[in-house]
């Protein structure tokens, strides 16, 4: 997939590419068309992450770069294909501060949302969001997107 960025540790086996700890990835293709990638098709700027083998979470942080009170937004959902626009992914998914979860919920060929409006944030403090494998338990078609807003007040 052309203009598809991928964070990712793989893993070889049996001669194929396996995710072994998730990945997270964005189409940083800017064109108006959107992307193929597997069974999944991504809108331009679309930030999508999949659990690893073995439950193996993925994670998307961000640290704090100032104190102050701040909107943290999460929308997460199963990108499938025209013929499945619910998708297929079956994943549970967290958000953290400072590594305590705040609250989590299911994507199974859905969405879903965590919201949190002016959490005061220290700074190096740090914003998790991680995904695994869901009510099924296994990581297959588990491509899960995500719109993530994290907004500062002054």
């Amino acid at each position: 997939m052309s203009g598809f960025s991928l964070w990712t540790t793989n893993t070889t086996l049996g001669g194929e590419n396996f995710v072994n700890n998730g990945f997270v990835g964005i189409n940083s293709n800017s064109q108006a068309n959107v992307q193929h990638l597997n069974e999944f098709y991504l809108k331009p700027g679309q930030l999508v992450f999949h659990p690893g083998v073995n439950n193996a979470h993925a994670c998307i942080r961000f640290t704090v770069p100032s104190a102050g009170f701040y909107d943290v937004e999460g929308v997460f959902f199963s990108p499938g294909p025209p013929s499945a626009p619910d998708g297929y992914a079956t994943t549970d998914v967290h958000l953290s501060i400072n590594d305590v979860e705040l609250r989590s919920l299911w994507i199974n060929q859905n969405s879903g949302m965590l919201i949190f409006r002016q959490i005061y944030l220290n700074v190096g403090d740090t914003v998790q969001f991680e995904i695994g494998w869901g009510q099924n338990k296994n990581y297959l078609r588990d491509t899960t997107a995500a719109n993530i807003a994290i907004v500062a007040y002054n």
